[in-house]
């Protein structure tokens, strides 16, 4: 079964900024989003717990924290989509939300491109120093 995708309802200002009583298809994907990203920032809090590096740590710990918060704005945009909250349950909302979320995971990404195999070389040399050092 293929779903059709229409462009130009995701920019309407009818889909933007009328709350309508009825929940659509996409408040239930922006919930679902939002519950995924939280269970996604649990397995990721896990993932840090057990990092064999303080470097991997710090890194699994800034996906957590971003899939967690976005996770967590996103329920609670479907919390005042529920009780009808006038601007703040409105669609506008949710994708500003998932907008945030896509910038800040993109920064995330670039510093793990640019910076973490410098950072985590240098943090194995300080490693084999002390190794040797300590004796």
């Amino acid at each position: 079964m293929f779903l059709t995708f229409n462009l130009h309802k995701l920019v309407s200002a009818q889909y933007l900024f009328i709350n309508a009583v009825i929940y659509t298809r996409s408040d239930k994907l922006f919930f679902a989003s939002g519950c995924l990203m939280v269970i996604l920032a649990i397995v990721f809090k896990i993932a840090a717990l057990s990092a064999p590096s303080p470097i991997d740590k710090t890194w699994r710990n800034k996906f957590y924290r971003l899939l967690l918060s976005i996770g967590i704005s996103e329920v609670v945009w479907f919390g005042f989509r529920y009780e009808n909250a006038a601007f703040l349950g409105s669609h506008f909302v949710a994708l500003v939300i998932l907008l945030i979320g896509l910038v800040w995971f993109l920064a995330l990404l670039a510093g793990l491109a640019f910076g973490y195999k410098k950072t985590k070389t240098e943090w194995q040399k300080e490693q084999l120093k002390l190794k040797y050092l300590s004796k």
